[in-house]
């Protein structure tokens, strides 16, 4: 089943409420023709009624039938006659089409839910990388040693540089936030989740994800050491 927004769902309602009210209009005008036909002084046809009738009933594009110019066939007092009947109907339809305008072009339609709090706990990282190293690695998957080593290749690369007015996070912060995502699986990786641990928002947790990777993709080399088959140490493996 295909989602409707709240802007297509409130302009199809509009929509609706135009079409009955327009119908209600047709049918007081079928009302007033019929009490109108069956008075013998009147001076309209029925192929006068057919004319007025004949108004297209698109409610978006709904022409009213007040407004139907003089030099019509009907006479001066029937004209007045339908003007006074299809006055409410009118103005119905007109702040039917005002609204139906404001909904189309509105911008900004519904209004955004309470923000989520966001409480950074990347303060609690410096206690555990002293105090705590297990509870460090449970959240980053790596030592703190192999974390500072880590820092220290990337901190000077050019991508954690920008002459904006906005600064970018510490490298330290976007390592953190980036080895948060990739240590984690299922919800648990995902940006909101991310962002709502390190306090920060999801557009800057992705920023960061894609920083720290592309300054982790060039020191690849120096990162990744495959010995030599040779080797003792790939005997030892």
């Amino acid at each position: 089943m295909v989602h409707k927004s709240a802007r297509q769902e409130t302009l199809e309602i509009l929509g609706d409420a135009a079409v009955r009210v327009a119908e209600m209009q047709l049918q007081q005008l079928g009302t007033y023709m019929e009490a109108d036909n069956n008075d013998s002084d009147s001076s309209m046809s029925d192929g006068d009624w057919t004319d007025v009738l004949s108004e297209p009933l698109s409610p978006m594009i709904l022409s009213p039938i007040s407004s139907m110019s003089t030099s019509s066939s009907l006479s001066l007092s029937s004209l007045h006659s339908v003007k006074r009947i299809t006055a409410p109907y009118t103005a119905a339809l007109q702040t039917i089409r005002a609204l139906y305008d404001e909904v189309h072009m509105a911008r900004v339609f519904e209004r955004p839910g309470i923000p989520m709090m966001h409480a950074s706990q990347l303060p609690l990282l410096d206690h555990f990388a002293i105090h705590r190293p297990l509870l460090f690695q449970k959240k980053l998957r790596v030592d703190p040693v192999i974390f500072d080593d880590i820092l220290d290749q990337i901190s000077d690369h050019y991508i954690f540089l920008n002459k904006l007015n906005n600064k970018q996070l510490p490298v330290a912060v976007q390592l953190a936030i980036f080895l948060f995502c990739v240590g984690h699986y299922s919800n648990a990786s995902s940006p909101e989740d991310a962002a709502q641990w390190a306090g920060v928002s999801v557009r800057t947790v992705i920023n960061c994800t894609h920083w720290v990777m592309a300054a982790l993709l060039d020191k690849h080399d120096n990162f990744i050491y495959v010995p030599d088959v040779r080797s003792p140490e790939l005997r030892c493996a």
